[in-house]
């Protein structure tokens, strides 16, 4: 098997990719991935070899990720807004055989900035060869590594195979009328640098032989242009896309064509949901799922949609949920959410201490997300184990922040948590201990991580709450 074969069997003539006044076939994507793959053949990536992608949700990233597929390689992709010493860190953790640059990633080539890895300018048309065929690939071999948010020292790059993603994609399209179908038309505006976006929109879309309008940067206004121009009928966003669309320019019906509304990432507020479907009159199934996992654990897809929950467990997956010991705990009480399933990912690359602690010998993911279920068997996350605060559906692991604000010469002190945000899910709040203001530390945040990082607030203290072991306790600096 190879994920790179998702394309071959659709029919030549049908929509594969829409970018702007673009439409690529089936046909014309194989000829372009063919191509791509002769010219990285030729630089010399070959089975195994990192692959990382600087790019955004473009024509180049799917061509190129399914040429690099094609060969045996594991891709990486990069989000193209990551600063560079951010960019920096996240490749010194995989260490590519080749990044390659997608228009997003432009910046890299024209900046000059010398970064030690071979660059492929994807902008750039090159003559090469015959492309070699497509490599035979096991299940269990990689197809991707992916940068979990917060890859500094305690990098943490999550290592999926060709049999986690393809399982990840059959749960959602064997679904008969429930699931994708070969004239759906996705709308491709959450990153392809992150799980949900890159396998369950994307490959997904390309595997049934559907089409993908992808925007490039997110705008409320103008995805609901495309909604309602393309007919757009499956649609997946995180909750704070919802959020934005519900009060968006344009017209009510303009959701008219979707069949299909999904949430991920974090959890759809109430009052979203209400909006969403007052407006447009639609419900937002909402599911659950890590990078971990391919990403999906559960889904509201084809069954009532229970506001606030996170749906039913997928077919092929167990949820067992369990007291810090392992003792499952009744139905109706609150316990870490443990998963076992076909998706769930081989470890953390180069870290295995940090993968025994998640991942058991038989399989068991613990996920570090606090749940409970209802009678139903509707699951319900309630709580986090894990620091990590959810950004617009991305995550923010609190020591990255906390150590690039350390490296700042006047801040003797950092601790990073997250506070609710209507625009956002969450958003960061950095309590800091120094002589520094915060517009000092804020430009200096901005130069050395993404966006969405950044704290939005800082809070000067006399003193950080630190437990006898020498733990910051972040609990009680949380409003």
């Amino acid at each position: 098997m190879n994920l790179a074969s998702i394309i071959d069997r659709h029919d030549g003539d049908r929509i594969a990719l829409i970018d702007g006044e673009l439409r690529l076939s089936y046909g014309e994507l194989r000829q372009r991935v063919d191509a791509v793959r002769a010219r990285l053949h030729e630089a010399g990536v070959g089975i195994d070899d990192p692959l990382a992608i600087l790019a955004g949700n473009e024509i180049n990233f799917a061509v190129t990720m399914l040429a690099g597929l094609g060969l045996g390689a594991r891709i990486v992709p990069v989000r193209p807004s990551s600063p560079l010493p951010e960019l920096e860190r996240k490749l010194a953790s995989v260490r590519p055989k080749l990044l390659c640059l997608g228009e997003a990633g432009a910046w890299i080539a024209e900046s000059n900035v010398e970064i030690g890895i071979p660059t492929m300018d994807l902008g750039v048309q090159v003559e090469s060869g015959p492309p070699p065929a497509v490599v035979d690939r096991d299940p269990d071999d990689l197809a991707f590594l992916m940068l979990t948010s917060g890859v500094a020292s305690d990098a943490k790059v999550a290592m999926l195979s060709h049999g986690n993603l393809a399982w990840a994609q059959d749960a959602i399209l064997h679904r008969g009328e429930l699931g994708l179908q070969a004239d759906d038309i996705s709308l491709g505006v959450l990153p392809f640098s992150h799980i949900f976006g890159l396998n369950l929109v994307l490959l997904a879309t390309l595997k049934v032989g559907g089409a993908v309008v992808l925007q490039r940067r997110f705008d409320e206004n103008e995805s609901l242009r495309l909604i309602k121009e393309f007919g757009i009928s499956t649609l997946a966003g995180a909750p704070p896309m919802w959020q934005r669309w519900s009060q968006a320019d344009g017209p009510d019906d303009a959701m008219a064509s979707v069949r299909h509304a999904s949430s991920g990432a974090a959890a759809l507020p109430l009052a979203v949901f209400e909006a969403v479907r007052d407006r447009f009159g639609i419900e937002v199934a909402e599911g659950y799922g890590l990078t971990e996992t391919s990403p999906i654990v559960t889904w509201s897809r084809g069954i009532k949609v229970k506001p606030t929950s996170v749906g039913k467990v997928i077919e092929g997956a167990q949820v067992v949920l369990v007291e810090p010991d392992g003792t499952p705990v009744d139905v109706g009480d609150t316990g870490e959410v443990v998963v076992r399933s076909p998706g769930v990912f081989k470890g953390y690359l180069d870290s295995p201490g940090l993968t025994d602690a998640v991942l058991t010998d038989d399989g068991w993911f613990w996920t570090g997300d606090v749940g409970v279920f209802d009678d139903d068997g509707y699951l319900y996350l309630v709580d986090r184990i894990k620091d990590v605060v959810i950004v617009s559906g991305f995550n923010v692991y609190p020591s990255e922040v906390e150590g690039v604000l350390m490296q700042h010469p006047l801040v003797r002190g950092a601790v990073v948590v997250g506070e609710e945000d209507l625009d956002t899910g969450e958003t960061v709040v950095a309590h800091v201990l120094g002589e520094v203001d915060s517009s000092e530390l804020h430009e200096y945040a901005r130069a050395n991580l993404s966006r969405y990082k950044c704290p939005t607030s800082y809070r000067f203290v006399d003193e950080l709450p630190v437990a006898p072991t020498g733990k910051l306790i972040r609990r009680e600096l949380r409003s």
